[in-house]
């Protein structure tokens, strides 16, 4: 029987892009939240709910964009630990690494949106 070369992918490259998915990640969960101020902020006023169903369906938008997004971060970090793990242990620290990266991601845009005001 012939061994097959899987393609491998660098590890500092699944890092990577695990860092631009928390990135991305962190954003659409702010962007969610916003939404979500916006409609509570328009609820009750005369005439705008033309408004609130465009908020709304904008922050469905952000939260499906940030757990499809935490999904591709998580996978990242499960495809970059060692094999010798099982599979349970990998998932989870996987999932625990990808929130902490994506939490840290969105302290990071909130300080440099601070700092720029």
């Amino acid at each position: 029987m012939e061994q097959v070369d899987l393609m491998r992918i660098p590890k500092w490259l699944l890092l990577t892009l695990a860092a631009v998915g928390g990135l991305g990640a962190a954003f659409a969960l702010m962007a969610y939240v916003a939404n979500g101020m916006v409609v509570g902020d328009l609820i009750g006023l005369p005439g705008r709910e033309r408004d609130i169903a465009v908020a709304q369906h904008r922050g469905s938008v952000g939260l499906l964009s940030c757990v499809l997004l935490q999904f591709g971060v998580a996978g990242a970090f499960f495809s970059c630990m060692d094999r010798e793990n099982g599979y349970i242990n990998r998932l989870f620290w996987s999932v625990l690494v990808s929130l902490a990266v994506t939490l840290a991601c969105a302290v990071a845009i909130v300080l440099v949106l601070k700092a720029s005001r």
